[in-house]
């Protein structure tokens, strides 16, 4: 929910109904600011509630694993919300959510898809989501993936991604391993270039 908003004194539009309004001069704003350009606006609102694992039968959501880079996490919620997922779900030692960098790259979504922060994929499998563990290798450690665009996207599925430097452990505890084929040489997707892939073919399958 957004509180205050403090604005730049030469910033125009600012009017919201039933939020506090701060005007501030440039010297005073740009002060407070953790950016070189600030856009001149900026807020302070209360983080959502924590929510219960409990999920409907026609749920499908992103699920990240120790996902390390600010810009990489904002961008994958970002792209989850334009897909429709019914939530992000972060695993483990996965960077701070509602740090500045992550709300700034994820364009606002953080505050319209539902987050919810676990420990293990276990607490996943135990409310009933079948987990696509998601890999670049076609053979590596025996994973044999399926291609992303023939796997089965009923049902409540959460598409789980891994660390950007280690990916995700092949000895995970997932249903089904999936892959984005290429065409080109490059070893791999960046993990949020991949996320956004995998989420758009999801919200086009499932319509």
């Amino acid at each position: 929910m957004l509180v205050d908003q403090f604005v730049r004194d030469d910033y125009d539009g600012y009017e919201a109904a039933g939020v506090y309004t701060h005007v501030l001069d440039e010297r005073t704003f740009n002060s407070v600011s953790d950016t070189e350009s600030p856009r001149g606006i900026m807020a302070v609102c209360e983080m959502p509630a924590g929510r219960p694992l409990s999920f409907s039968s026609s749920d499908w959501l992103l699920v990240l694993v120790e996902v390390a880079d600010p810009g990489n996490l904002g961008t994958l919620v970002r792209s989850a919300e334009a897909a429709g997922a019914s939530g992000v779900v972060l695993v483990g030692s996965t960077v701070d959510p509602w740090s500045p960098k992550v709300l700034r790259a994820s364009a606002g979504a953080m505050l319209h898809v539902p987050i919810w922060q676990i420990d293990s994929l276990d607490q996943l499998q135990m409310a009933g989501v079948r987990l696509f563990g998601t890999t670049s290798h076609n053979n590596d450690a025996g994973l044999n993936p399926e291609s992303i665009y023939s796997a089965d996207l009923s049902g409540l599925i959460g598409v789980v991604l891994g660390n950007e430097a280690r990916g995700l452990d092949p000895e995970s505890h997932v249903d089904l391993w999936v892959t984005v084929p290429q065409v080109g040489r490059s070893e791999s997707l960046n993990v949020a270039m991949a996320g956004t892939v995998i989420a758009m073919h999801i919200a086009h399958a499932r319509g």
